[in-house]
């Protein structure tokens, strides 16, 4: 198929820009800030004559109670989601 590249900041030791690819998968979600640097990739030949299709949805959150952390979605439930995948500059504040 066709990936979703995003660039990260530069390295700071290098200063060279971070490229990762996320490949397209059934399923697949990207939940992201509408600021992050990020393109689609022309499909390679694996694609075939199969079309690529991104949905995108505008999403604003609002807490239901005053107080609410916004982080706990699930207010509580057990969710099937699997477990969030940090990449990049992300990756290391999430494992602060």
């Amino acid at each position: 198929g066709a990936p979703t590249r995003f660039v990260d900041v530069p390295d700071a030791n290098t200063n060279e820009l971070r490229v990762y690819d996320v490949q397209a998968q059934p399923g697949r979600v990207v939940i992201m800030d509408q600021d992050v640097g990020h393109t689609v990739v022309a499909p390679n030949a694996g694609a075939g004559k199969r079309a690529r299709y991104s949905l995108v949805w505008k999403l604003i959150l609002h807490p239901k109670i005053h107080g609410q952390d916004m982080k706990d979605l699930a207010g509580g439930r057990e969710t099937f989601w699997p477990d969030t995948e940090f990449f990049g500059s992300a990756s290391q504040v999430a494992s602060r």
